[in-house]
């Protein structure tokens, strides 16, 4: 059985986003209505989730966040897919 790839992430809200990114944050901007992060694989893609119907919809759980649906960086070379839940993307 193959194990997927998991990778811990860190919920930071803000109002804007910063200039320069850190690996495993995902910058939530509830004003502006976006979750930003680096492509979690580790290529560093800039990874833009909107938070408006149809797209994305960010769930809080206390301290945690989900994100919904699925990630797929498919513009990216390394079309990574993940599912980002309770803090922790899973590789799918």
């Amino acid at each position: 059985m193959k194990t997927l790839k998991k990778v811990n992430v860190e919920p930071r809200y803000v109002e804007f986003i910063p200039e320069e990114l850190e690996d495993g944050i995902l910058y939530i901007s509830e004003k502006h209505k976006c979750v930003i992060h680096l492509c979690l694989c580790g290529c560093k893609g800039l990874t833009v989730t909107p938070l408006y119907q149809n797209q994305w919809t960010l769930i809080k759980n206390g301290d945690k966040v989900s994100l919904s649906p699925s990630i797929a960086n498919n513009c990216f070379d390394c079309k990574s897919h993940y599912i980002i839940t309770n803090n922790v993307a899973n590789f799918v």
